[in-house]
Formats: C-alpha cells, structure tokens, sequence
C-alpha cells in the first residue's frame, strides 16, 4: 500500500472495543455488585464517560461516523440497505458504498498493522495491512449439519479463511451450559418455538464466533491496531429489554421470571469476553471501549414498538459509553465526547494529524501527555483508496430477512426500489438537520415532499424551516399541513414553535397546552413550555415545566441548563452552578450554560471560575454578546475606541493577505502602503506592504497615521501594535499545508520535492503558533477579529466581500473587488479543488 509520508513511531497498541448499545445505566449496578470486574480494573485506572450519538440512531451509520469521524452526510452510508436501480437488487449496506476512508486505512498509511472485526458495515472485507473479518462472517446458520458455505469476500486476506471459517459457532452447538446463566428456565423451553430463545441462541452463536475470530487474530498475528465490533448487547436488549428489572406493568410474571436475566447476563458474558482480551493485548496496549448510543432501561421502556420505519430505534438512548485505560492513558472522568471524536483521537494516539474536514476533536484530555494536535486538510487527497476483495454471487436474502425480523427494515413493498430509495433519502436528511445544515436539508426535502407527501417528510421540511428562520415559507408550508394531516399532533406543535419564535408567546402556549391536553407527555414539549415562561420571566413555571421534563428523563441536558437559568434568575448561584455542571457533564458543547455558569460564580465572587466559564463561552460561540461584555468586566479591561479604527489583514505568510489586500483597494477601502516592495512572479498583482511595518517591534509611534486604512501585519508582528489604537484585523485562514507547500515552493524548492518530504512537523508548530496568535488576539480589549476562509474568497467571494463590508463598516465596490480574485494565481494547493 503506497505510504502517505508519515513516519510511524514507537506507539503503544491499541483495541478498540464496540459494544453497541452499551449503557451505563445498566453498567453502573453490575459493576457496583461487583458482576463486571474486568471493566472494573480498566475504571480503577482509566478515563469514563458519556458519549453523545447522532441522528438518526441507525447503527450502520453509527459505526460508519466512529470510524470515520465524519457524519453520514459525508461518508456516505444511510441505511441498512441499499438497491441497484440497474438491477433492481436490494441488499444489506456494502463497504464499498462508504465515500471516505476509515481510520484503519489511515493508519495503514502511515505503516501501521491494523485488524478489523465484524464491523458494520465491513463487507467485502478491504484490503488491509493486516486482516479483516467483514460483517458478513457469521451469516445466519443452516439447519445443523447442513453446509455452512463462508463467503469468499468476508475474509483478506484469503490465507486466513480456513481458520476463521471453523471458529464460527452453530447455534446448535450451544449446550444448556451456555444459555442457563441467562435463561435459567431454558431446559423448559422450546428452541424450536420459544419467541425468546430462539432467536436469544443466534445472537449468542454470533457473539462467540465474533469473539473466536478477534481473540484467535490477536494472539497468531502482529498488530498495532485492532478494531473489534460487538452488536450482542444491542440485540438481546431489543430481544428482552421489556423484561429486565424492574418489571413493567404490562409483563406477565411468568415470562418476567423467564427472561429477565437476559439483558444483565449479556453485559456479564461481555464482561468475560473482555477479560480474554484484555490478557490478549497485554498491559502495554491501550484500550478503548464505545458505544454507539444507550439503551432504555428505565419506565420509558416500551412493552410494544409502534408500526413505524426503523421502530427498533426508538429504543435507544442518546448517550452511550467511552472507557479508555492503558498506558498512556489518565485516570479521569470526561464530558462532552461524541461519536466524531473517536477517529480523531485514535489518529492522535498514534501521532498522526486529523483531517481540517473531520467534525469531531481529539479527546485530548485522556492521553497524559499533551501533545499538541496535528492537522491535516484531508486525508481524502493522500495515497491510495480503500481496495476491496472482489464480491461472489452469495445470497443476502438471509441478512435481510434478519434485518426484517428486528424491525429495521420493511420489504413487504411492492416498489422496493422507490421504499429504499424514501428511507435513506429521509436518513439524509435527518443527518443533515442533526448537523445543521438545514439549507442543505431543505434542497433536498422540497421536492421530496412535493413529490410524495409523506407526513414524515414535511415534519423534517418544518423543521428545516424553523432552523433556518424562514417563518413566511414554515407558516405557508404549516398551513398546507394542516389542511393535509388534520388533526396531526406534531404539525400542532410546530405551529407553537413557530409563534414561540415570532414572539407570540400566549398564541405559543396556547398551541403547547392543547398538546399536553390530549394526554402528551413529552420532555421537548415541557422543555418548549418552559421555555416560553422562561422568555416571560414567570420562573416558577418555567421550573415546574423543566422539572416534569427532568421526571421523564433525568439526562435532558436543556432541562437541566433551564433550570439553572431558573435558579439563577431566582438568586440561587449556588443551585445554578451544579445545575449547570451536571448538565454541561452530559453536553459540555452548550455556551449558554458556560455562560450561566459564569454568572452565578461571579455572584458568588469566584471569580476564577467564571472566568474559566465565560472563556469556554466565547470558545464555543466567539460573538455571544453577554459573555463578551462580562469578559471585559472580569478582565477591567474597556475598549480603546477611535472614530477611525485601523484595519489590519494579517496571517501566514502566503496565506493569501496578498490577495485580500488587493481586494480591498479595488474595492475603494483606503491602504496604508508605500510599494516599495514591487510584484514579483511568487505575487504578480504586488505585495500591498509598507516597509514602517517591518519595524513595528522598535518603533510603532506611526501608526495612527493608518487610521481608517487597511495595512497588512504578518502573523508574528501583531503582538506588536500599540495599544493606543483600535484595531479591526481580518485573519485570512488558509490550510496550513498549503501554506508550508507555498513558502517552500517560494524557497526554491520544486512541488514535487515538497510532497515526496512534507515538514509536517513545520505544519505542526504552525498550528501552535496559530494557536497562540489567535488566543492573543482574542484577549486584546482594543481588537475585532474577523476570520476569513482562503477558500471562500475563491469560491465564494461575494459572501466574503459582504462579511468584510459589515466588519470594517466601509462600502465596497464589489463590481471591481471580484476582479481581485485570480484562481489561476492557486498554484500550490492540496487536492483537487
């Protein structure tokens, strides 16, 4: 596999260990009586936590987003299944359907072995620098006896296919042995017949034969990297969870007493596949243990799952677990992980960057030492593309009829094309509003819903409105919804949504109230009532909302906040602060509550604490108004202000300053230059610089002579400018690679010679310095920043030009300032843009 360039270092190994639906909830007990005690020695030294899912909570999608870092949107995977609409076949969710490159193709980059195990999807299994054991390993089983063919494309390399084809385990090979610590009652029941134990002994066989196949590559080959997925606890929970302790109302006691050890006993049985493993990878191997989401087990338990696509997944909670231990690794409780950043950090663990265009972060907080983060702008546009074994003619009718059996799929269409076709569009869509991208959302969602109606199609198109503020096209499209669907419970609530955001709040209320009366009982609901009393400022009923929101579920992270905002306004400080830090435990991205924090620390005068809160604010919401005025206030710091500020365009050297120099003075904003420097072949269109400025370390006293001008400052002078003057500086942000390739092309040095030997180390300390600059920056009193994307002046220039118009408070000539922009000038640039 051709090499990306990286280096791969001495790293400690690593296992990453999914269990989906994992829960501690369930967890926590087990490990309180002392039931999971291999889990327990990874906690006695390691790092817990929850981590936040995505929506839609589809597993495929899940475990593509964890070993992607990216969002379904991106990689490409919507569903369980898809179709070839030349052939008309539909077939469970294949590998190859996966638009980017998982992080096992990454490392295998960068020289590192990696295994990867029953990960979904996984089929045909890719062409490692390992093995891979695809999803399809453990098909279900023929009658016992029968032969149990293994495809060919499940297995790379093919050397190992004879081995892991004898460790998969029959369902009829499981004695009474294996099923009464789950099922004591088992030797009763019929396997044939029993609803429970029949399809219980699949999931078991399933399990092992996963088990079998990672313990057996752990121990007979050398890896760096071992990826293994388990979706045991997933199934059994789907299987029995409505049986688990405590019982629910609406189970019989004898099928209570029958199944429900069940759910305890496959976290326990997972717990022993665990300490295996564990002695496998030994103690110089870190371990990383993720689930993709929870489980309910508590009293929103649902006895029967309504008639609707996917239904299995209302089942699930949306937060699942993080563990990491090793030797690397702190001792430590973690908030606010998400999925997305399970890719990242595992590329950080073995010293490689993250890709700019990775969503989530590195989890730096576990790792005991510090390193600074690496970045990459993708690592689409590095070596090679995944390869694949090539696919036989097996049959995956079986697989689907599984996938049918557990509810997440319905084939029972006469138009099977058009039935994929509507639910991963609706997958899409979902993924797109989940990560904000609305706009995106609406183009798709438009025409779908004028196409076919669907209710469910204009419920997400409302949704897309109201994010996107656009109430005269929600309040048109409501209206046409409502004529449609009457009586339609959600398009009831969206229309309070809608006045709640037009400021009507009795007209809100009105609408929330009328739901609650036909017996809704719902957290989102109560949390938008209280909501609503909060804006008015009647607390005690907004409290009493956001306590019936916290009754039904006591992870809503937004309740919680609520009510701190509640005992805040209340003139509880001390309430508010743990309000808002158990809820910032569970969603740690939420700057309000950073913000309400902040507040109530300073009324309690600890002033360090709310200047950690308020820092963390403006980190997560850099233009939030309050927090920026009560950063000022705790800093003593007031803004120097001068009816002409100076405007400064700044960054790396060749990170295009050059260029929006140039658009400016097209454009009619006033410079400060003086042309000594003239244009050269690395810059035709000029440099745009003042020789003043490069002395600007010794003497600055010049400067109110740039006073309503734009001058440009390289990076490393900024700290430099006096203090006497106010500044408005526009950072031009271009990948930092790009700039590196620049410079040395600039140097002398062919492109060609740079790629074959990139400085990443250079781009590395780069990133710091960028770093340092910008925090400096943000903690000047007499300076506004305004990033600008190198890309975006490019691509989309008038976007730019508007947002500098706005920023500097100077008319533009945007006719004669796009002439600025010349993309042939984007010589040395990464990828195909």
């Amino acid at each position: 596999m051709k090499n990306s360039g990286y280096e791969m270092g001495k790293k400690p190994k690593l296992l990453l260990i999914g269990w989906d639906a994992a829960d501690w909830k369930v967890i926590d007990p087990l490990l309180k009586a002392g039931k999971m005690p291999a889990l327990q020695r990874l906690l006695n030294n390691g790092v817990r936590g929850n981590i936040a899912t995505l929506n839609p909570v589809l597993s495929p999608m899940l475990w593509t987003s964890i070993a992607t870092g990216k969002r379904a949107y991106d990689h490409g995977i919507h569903g369980f299944v898809e179709a070839d609409k030349a052939t008309g076949e539909i077939s469970p969710v294949r590998a190859t359907t996966r638009k980017v490159k998982p992080m096992w193709s990454i490392l295998n980059e960068a020289g590192y072995k990696t295994n990867v195990v029953n990960w979904w999807p996984s089929h045909p299994a890719e062409k490692v620098n390992g093995v891979c054991v695809s999803n399809h390993f453990h098909k279900s089983a023929p009658a016992f006896g029968q032969d149990w063919p293994l495809d060919e494309a499940s297995v790379f390399p093919a050397d190992y296919y004879k081995e892991l084809k004898e460790l998969r385990l029959h369902p009829a090979e499981l004695t009474l042995a294996h099923v009464l610590p789950f099922i004591p009652a088992a030797a009763e029941l019929d396997p044939e017949n029993d609803e429970v134990l029949k399809p219980f002994l699949r999931v078991l066989a399933h399990c092992c034969s996963v088990h079998n196949a990672a313990t057996y590559l752990m121990e007979e080959t050398e890896w760096d990297f071992m990826g293994v997925y388990f979706e045991a606890i997933d199934h059994f929970s789907h299987l029995a969870m409505k049986y688990h302790p405590p019982k629910l109302n609406d189970i019989n006691d004898e099928d209570f007493e029958k199944y429900k050890g069940i759910v305890e006993g496959s976290y326990i049985f997972h717990d022993m596949m665990l300490d295996r493993m564990l002695d496998l990878a030994g103690e110089d191997c870190n371990v990383m243990i993720v689930s993709d989401h929870g489980f309910e087990s508590g009293n929103l338990r649902q006895v029967e799952l309504p008639d609707v696509e996917a239904a299995p997944a209302l089942e699930h909670r949306q937060f699942g677990v993080f563990i990491a231990a090793g030797p690397d690794i702190k001792q430590r409780e973690i908030y606010g992980a998400s999925l997305l950043d399970v890719a990242p950090t595992v590329l950080h663990h073995f010293g490689l960057p993250v890709g700019e265009d990775m969503e989530g972060q590195v989890l730096q907080s576990i790792f005991r030492n510090t390193e600074p983060v690496g970045e990459i702008p993708s690592w689409e546009d590095t070596a090679s593309r995944p390869e694949f074994v090539e696919e036989g003619s097996v049959s995956s009718e079986e697989m689907l009829s599984q996938l049918q059996d557990l509810g997440y799929i319905n084939l029972d269409q006469s138009d099977k094309l058009k039935y994929v076709d509507s639910e991963l569009t609706y997958n899409l869509c979902v993924s797109y509003l989940d990560g904000n991208k609305p706009k995106k959302a609406k183009e798709v969602l438009e025409p779908y819903f004028l196409k076919n109606g669907e209710l469910r199609y204009g419920m997400l198109l409302a949704q897309a409105y109201l994010k996107l503020g656009d109430f005269t096209s929600l309040s048109s499209h409501l209206d046409k919804m409502e004529q449609n669907f009457v009586g339609q419970g959600g398009v009831h609530f969206l229309r309070g949504m809608l006045y709640l955001q037009q400021s009507e709040h009795e007209k809100a209320l009105q609408h929330f109230f009328d739901m609650e009366s036909r017996g809704l009982k719902s957290s989102q609901l109560y949390n938008e009532i209280a909501r609503t009393f909060l804006i008015t400022q009647n607390y005690r009923a907004a409290k009493e909302y956001f306590n019936r929101s916290v009754g039904l579920d006591g992870e809503n992270a937004v309740a919680l906040s609520g009510k701190a905002q509640c005992a805040l306004e209340e003139a509880n400080p001390e309430e508010a602060i743990l309000l808002a830090e158990q809820s910032l435990a569970l969603q740690f991205f939420q700057p309000n509550t950073h913000y309400i924090l902040a507040q109530a620390a300073l009324t309690l005068k600890e002033e360090d604490v709310a200047k950690k809160a308020v820092r963390l604010c403006l980190s997560q919401a850099p233009k939030h108004g309050p927090a920026l005025q009560l950063f000022n206030k705790l800093e003593n710091r007031q803004a120097v202000e001068h009816k002409d500020e100076v405007i400064v365009v700044s960054g790396f050297p060749r990170s295009g300053t050059s260029m929006l120099m140039n658009m400016l003075d097209k454009g009619g904003v006033p410079l400060f230059v003086d042309n000594e420097r003239v244009e050269d072949e690395s810059n035709p269109e000029g440099y745009f610089e003042h020789e003043l400025v490069k002395n600007l370390g010794r003497k600055n006293d010049w400067m109110p002579k740039a006073r309503g001008k734009a001058i440009k400052v390289v990076s490393l002078l900024l700290r430099y400018l006096p203090s006497s003057e106010a500044y408005k500086v526009i950072w031009v942000k271009r990948p930092l690679t790009e700039v590196l390739l620049s410079q040395e092309v600039m140097l002398g040095r062919k492109k060609e010679e740079v790629m074959q030997n990139f400085p990443f180390q250079k781009a590395v300390d780069m990133q710091k310095e960028e770093e340092r600059v910008k925090s400096w920056l943000e903690m000047q009193p007499n300076i506004r920043v305004l990033q600008v994307e190198y890309y975006d002046c490019i691509s989309d220039t008038d976007l730019v030009i508007n947002e500098i118009e706005d920023f500097v408070g100077h008319s533009i000539d945007k006719q004669n300032a796009l002439s600025a922009i010349n993309k042939k000038l984007h010589r040395n640039k990464l990828g195909n843009y």
